[in-house]
Order: C-alpha cells, then sequence, then structure tokens
C-alpha cells in the first residue's frame, strides 16, 4: 500500500488537480497572470496553476508564496510574477528593488515583459535613481525578444528626446504590434 501512494502516484494526483484548476481560470485570465504566451501545457504553466487560481481567488498572500516557491526552483514565469507582487504591493509590501531584481532575473532568461517592467522602474526612478539610458537598454532586449509594448516605450522616449526617425520606427513598430496608445501617438504626430 505504500508504493501506491509514491510519488508517482502523487504527480498524477497533482497533474489533475492542475488541469482541474486550469479549466476553471479563464484562458484570458492566465495569460494576463503570467505575462508570457506559452502552451497551457508547459511545465512551468502547469506548475503555477494552484498560485495561479489562489490569485485569482485574491488570496495574494499565499499566491505570492507558491510564486517565490517556484521562481526559487527556476520557474522564470514565477520569477516574473514575484516581481509583479512586489511591485504592486500583493501578498507582500510593494518593494521595487525587489521587484527589479525579480524582473531583471526573469529577464535573463528571455521573459520580454519582465524587461519591459525593469525599463520602466528606471525610466521613472521607482525605487532606483532615473536612468534613461538602463531604462531603454531593457526595452530594447524586451524589443528584439516581441514586445509590442517596449517597443511603445522606446518610441516614447525618442519622441522627447526629439529623435523623430527613431521614435516613428518604434511606435510604428508598436502600433502594428496592436499597442492602441502607440497608434493614437503616431496619429497625432507631425514629422
Amino acid at each position: 500500500m505504500a508504493k501506491f501512494w509514491g510519488s508517482d502516484v502523487r504527480k498524477f494526483i497533482l497533474s489533475v488537480l492542475a488541469v482541474l484548476l486550469f479549466v476553471g481560470c479563464a484562458s484570458e485570465q492566465v495569460d494576463e497572470i503570467l505575462g508570457l504566451s506559452k502552451p497551457k501545457d508547459d511545465p512551468e504553466v502547469v506548475q503555477m496553476m494552484d498560485a495561479i487560481y489562489l490569485h485569482n481567488q485574491k488570496e495574494y498572500k499565499k499566491a505570492f508564496r507558491r510564486f517565490e516557491r517556484y521562481a526559487k526552483e527556476g520557474n522564470v514565469l514565477a520569477m516574473y510574477q514575484v516581481g509583479l507582487c512586489y511591485r504592486d504591493g500583493l501578498g507582500v509590501s510593494k518593494d521595487m528593488l525587489r521587484a527589479l531584481f525579480w524582473f531583471k532575473t526573469a529577464g535573463r532568461y528571455g521573459h520580454k515583459d519582465a524587461l519591459r517592467n525593469a525599463g520602466y522602474i528606471y525610466e521613472y526612478g521607482l525605487g532606483v535613481n532615473k536612468n534613461v539610458k538602463k531604462a531603454m537598454a531593457y526595452y530594447y532586449e524586451a524589443v528584439n525578444l516581441g514586445s509590442n509594448e517596449a517597443a511603445f516605450e522606446l518610441g516614447s522616449l525618442y519622441l522627447l528626446q526629439n529623435e523623430f526617425k527613431d521614435a516613428r520606427y518604434f511606435l510604428n513598430l508598436s502600433c502594428g504590434g496592436g499597442v492602441k496608445e502607440a497608434c493614437d501617438k503616431l496619429a497625432t504626430m507631425k514629422f
């Protein structure tokens, strides 16, 4: 009987629970929480379904503890989520330096939204010294990974610097990727 309740059975039960939790979450909510488009059967996504469920139930402290545990185990999606929790004060006290740490960590593994968030923190000096040069570097990295939102941020910064050619390039890129604010900004610009 002890063999029956071994690790294989526990893994099976956890997998079934993860699927049931996934069915209970709207697909858009999962995508929004993860901040990354990955197949729903991706191991990192499946691992986080319990934390996502708790997050959706507004049990932020419990969700944060799970996200943090998964992040420390190397789950890139969880690293990003921990950064968001610190940034927004969900389940933990707001701490922009810790948010930045987790965004940078997830960014090293190619998480484009984490890179964009790191850039935003530097651009606006949220808990750190304002550094537009660093912000632009993070935005560039995120754009290279396909972030239309980071392209908008870059275009906006170039516009502030009166570098209209670069501003137009990145705003067009962002607008083409579906960022309405970029399209609106392009429509009002006179080149």
